[in-house]
């Protein structure tokens, strides 16, 4: 569940970042091109996942901190987002491969 609500905090983090005008990408999938032509599209859709990602920590941990431990995850995501994107360390299977290693190692110690 907790590496779920991470990816789901980054690919918000990245909705969000691809409606900024300083960040120029080069090789956008069509879904966050569509989303760039009309920031205000990509913002709600930010905020869709960021509440998608709050209600699964608060169904998780409860009501006081689930809403901490969404907040931590999603400054986390953010920091970590700033800051490995200008250098393209992660692209988009290296992150897939990440999310399938962190949810067996979530289910295996489970």
């Amino acid at each position: 569940m907790f590496s779920t609500i991470c990816l789901l905090c980054l690919a918000g983090f990245i909705c969000w970042m691809n409606t900024s005008r300083r960040i120029a990408w080069t090789d956008k999938n069509q879904v966050l091109a569509r989303l760039a032509s009309n920031p205000f599209y990509g913002r709600v859709a930010a905020g869709a996942i960021f509440l998608a990602a709050t209600v699964l920590c608060i169904i998780s941990l409860g009501w006081g901190s689930g809403l901490f431990a969404a907040l931590v995850v999603l400054m986390t995501a953010g920091s970590v987002s700033v800051l490995f994107f200008p250098f393209n360390y992660f692209g988009p299977k290296s992150i897939a491969l990440l999310y399938i290693c962190a949810l067996a190692l979530e289910l295996i110690t489970r």
